[in-house]
């Protein structure tokens, strides 16, 4: 499970004679429970990303007006990832996709060296020939012909490129799944393909979702839970 608690972030800008700051979250507590899905809604720049980032380690909590600061758990333990078996552990459960997902791919990697490289790293256990069938077996649920594999960033498209990289998150078989926006940039169609697949991977793996979005169709077909961001308070819909 993970788990935010009291969480506060401030965008601070620090010049030669002033400081300016700005609140972005304010005391935001939230439970990922496995098996279920969540939708964070709110307009641009209201802080759903920085969320996620906190979520997932990217960002750390900011001290909050009484100088104290949140914390963010998993599995019951405040997270730590300092050391780089911690980063491993972590990331090989929790996984996040990003909206530029063109800009999450290496551009000399192929799609193929893409979806494989994060597994070199965080996977174990499995044979190169398991690896290999799965991830065909992930293109085929997701529409995408299997010699795509083979071809440059350059040479996909954006709807494409998200995923490629929603592959290479599944690939790891995480515990969390967090989609920023990961969603936006496929039509009406596609996206309920995507998330039909996702409903039947989620029903095997009792995987937890996170649905960051604007769409407010999207948020309530797909997830049980939704939450309005809004003036740096997350409340529920």
């Amino acid at each position: 499970m993970l788990e935010l608690e009291n969480i506060s972030f401030y965008h601070r800008t620090y010049r030669v004679f002033y400081k300016s700051e700005k609140q972005i979250l304010s005391h935001i507590s939230l439970k990922i429970e496995s098996g279920r899905n969540y939708a964070i809604m709110g307009n641009s720049g209201c802080g759903k990303s920085t969320l996620a980032q906190i979520m997932c380690g990217i960002l750390s909590p900011s001290l909050d007006e009484l100088g104290q600061v949140g914390q963010v758990r998993f599995n019951g333990k405040a997270l730590h990832l300092n050391e780089l078996s911690q980063r491993r552990n972590f990331y090989s459960q929790v996984q996040m996709l990003f909206q530029d997902s063109i800009s999450s791919l290496n551009p000399r990697f192929s799609c193929y060296e893409n979806i494989l490289e994060p597994f070199l790293y965080l996977g174990a256990g499995q044979r190169k020939e398991q690896i290999d069938k799965r991830i065909v077996e992930l293109c085929q649920k997701l529409g995408l012909p299997k010699d795509i594999l083979g071809k440059s960033v350059a040479m996909i498209s954006g709807g494409e490129a998200q995923r490629i990289c929603l592959i290479r998150a599944l690939l790891l078989n995480p515990r969390n799944l967090i989609l920023d926006e990961s969603l936006s940039g496929l039509d009406y169609e596609l996206c309920d393909e995507v998330l039909a697949f996702l409903r039947e991977w989620q029903g095997e793996s009792r995987a937890s979702v996170v649905l960051i979005t604007h769409d407010e169709k999207i948020a309530l077909r797909f997830c049980e839970k939704v939450y309005l961001l809004e003036v740096g308070k997350l409340n529920t819909i």
